[in-house]
């Protein structure tokens, strides 16, 4: 397994099977140790990650949930929690954070009952601002808006705060900056409603000005009609050209969950719906399927069109003397259904059903696709390929004699074949009880704060239900036998750094080619907010640089 981070792409570029060194970073964000030390202790890292399909209960006995707690727990009191101030405020908010001292038990009462107040004030007002703001307001306009502001806030925050409220002092101004604006979330309920809200305006940060300006070579626009004008791009706020997807599937092949055949589904949940973005004249070669996150009660595909359209142009295979298009990647955002009004299956099965009609619709060779997912999409991505490894191998014990080529996708008897690889950014993949770094770093993780986890924890609980049953949803406990490359793009001090960290280790033993790369003091949803933020953007070009050597 190679583990990489940024300093290390360049040399992986030019020779992608070379075996990198492992020492301590240097820097505060990036970091370049194995493992086995970024997931636990030295004497434990062995044990920790030989978890199959006997011994995977030891994972959650209660020495290995306090070791992992107190791993943890050590690392938040290095960190520069509660934007440097001396006092948690959640104290004041929460009743499950007991009040010490006199102070904060007279202030408490006051100030529970302002935030409830102010709480109610936006509830009432939210559903109008919301819709006014999310379709009223030109797409074009918002962005500018959006950037203005920061421009005008950055040199505010700069003046008068610094590098004072970040994780680590050692992080951009930029982040800085940011953790000042989105820390005071977690002080109110981040209700489905606001977190669906703040997931479709993830396309607001990414106007068309933020994406690689590229041109052709003069001897190649005679002959290429590549970088035209895009027909309505510039109304959906990209570059290329957009095709809303609605398409009436005839057969489902790929068995997911309690959905295995078309027999099992009704006709509209055969309809496969979402974006497309095609970047030129023709359609690309290869294409990326993009995977939304929003631990799978938000997100849609038009708020990730803009940061899904830059990944397929980054990808460009840019070399001397080539086009300067040459290598850019379709786009495919699959919506599928959310919960708490849908269960898991249903994602899974459109997400499925999605990935065959890349295939058999249009005709997109499946070594030609990557995957790509954020959060609860990167756990899609490792659902949907177990389940296409799944079937290969039942396909292969029911057809060992038979003359069947497996790689005719044409074909109803055959397999699904398998993508060429998959990319996981934050990749949340462990349903079971929170432990280690997911109970412990809400308390400074600026998207999935105690707010967050208030909301989201109880209904995974209602639609999995009991532990056995979170278990074996739970793709990091599932089998990666005969899984593609995988690319897992983590910080240190996220959520779901210890999970993402065991996912890697468990598909390395059973002989998956897994890349990592792994950041200090940053989120999941940082790499979605480069345009803003330094650390992001070196994290995105990591990915679509493991992204351009398939």
């Amino acid at each position: 397994m190679k583990i990489l981070n940024s300093a290390s792409v360049a040399a992986a570029s030019e020779d992608a099977t070379a075996q990198l060194p492992h020492p301590q970073a240097s820097t505060a964000t990036a970091s370049t140790t194995t493992i086995s030390s970024l997931f636990s202790s030295d004497e434990d890292a062995a044990d920790d990650g030989r978890l199959d399909h006997d011994n995977v209960w030891e994972y959650f006995s209660e020495a290995h949930v306090k070791r992992m707690n107190k791993i943890a727990e050590d690392e938040n009191k290095r960190l520069n929690l509660n934007l440097g101030m001396p006092v948690d405020l959640t104290v004041f908010t929460r009743r499950d954070v007991a009040a010490s001292g006199v102070v904060q038990k007279v202030l408490r009462p006051p100030i529970r009952m302002l935030l409830r107040l102010l709480d109610r004030l936006l509830a009432f007002i939210e559903s109008p601002v919301f819709h006014v703001w999310g379709n009223c307001v030109p797409l074009r306009l918002r962005q500018k808006v959006t950037f203005l502001a920061w421009g005008l806030y950055l040199p505010i925050h700069k003046a008068l705060i610094g590098r004072k409220t970040g994780l680590h002092r050692d992080v951009s101004l930029e982040c800085h900056a940011l953790t000042s604006v989105i820390w005071w979330g977690r002080l109110f309920p981040v209700t489905i409603k606001r977190m669906r809200f703040s997931l479709s305006q993830l396309h607001v940060w990414h106007p068309p000005e933020q994406y690689p300006q590229w041109t052709l070579a003069e001897k190649y626009r005679e002959t290429h009609d590549i970088l035209n004008k895009p027909r309505n791009g510039n109304r959906h706020g990209i570059r290329g050209h957009l095709y809303e997807v609605h398409h009436r599937m005839k057969q489902k092949r790929t068995p997911t969950g309690i959905r295995d055949s078309t027999e099992d589904v009704s006709v509209e949940e055969m309809v496969v719906t979402g974006q497309y973005v095609q970047h030129s004249s023709q359609p690309s070669q290869k294409v990326i399927f993009w995977i939304f996150g929003g631990a799978f009660l938000g997100g849609d595909s038009k708020g990730n069109l803009g940061i899904a359209e830059k990944m397929g142009m980054i990808c460009a295979n840019r070399e001397e003397h080539n086009r300067s298009d040459d290598g850019m990647r379709d786009v495919f955002i699959p919506d599928y259904r959310l919960v708490p009004e849908h269960h898991l299956d249903d994602a899974i099965h459109d997400i499925a059903l999605a990935y065959e009609y890349l295939i058999y619709e249009r005709h997109i060779r499946p070594d030609d696709i990557i995957l790509v997912g954020v959060s609860s999409g990167g756990g899609l991505v490792v659902l949907l390929l177990q389940a296409l490894a799944r079937a290969k191998r039942e396909f292969e014990e029911k057809n060992a004699v038979t003359g069947h080529d497996e790689w005719d996708y044409s074909s109803s008897s055959c397999a699904v074949p398998m993508p060429a690889g998959g990319v996981m950014m934050g990749p949340f993949v462990d349903y079971t009880d929170p432990k280690g770094s997911m109970k412990e770093y809400i308390k400074h993780d600026l998207i999935v704060n105690q707010s967050v986890y208030d909301e989201g924890i109880p209904y995974l609980e209602k639609v999995l239900g009991s532990h056995e049953n979170r278990v074996k949803a739970s793709p990091v406990f599932g089998s990666f036998e005969g899984l593609p490359p995988l690319c897992v793009c983590v910080s240190q001090h996220e959520v779901v750094f210890d999970q993402a960290m065991l996912l890697a280790k468990r598909a390395k033993e059973q002989g998956v080619d897994v890349t990592v790369g792994v950041w200090k003091y940053m989120c999941h949803i940082f790499p979605l907010l480069c345009p803003f933020l330094p650390e992001g953007q070196e994290s995105f070009d990591f990915m679509c640089d493991w992204i351009r050597r398939r």
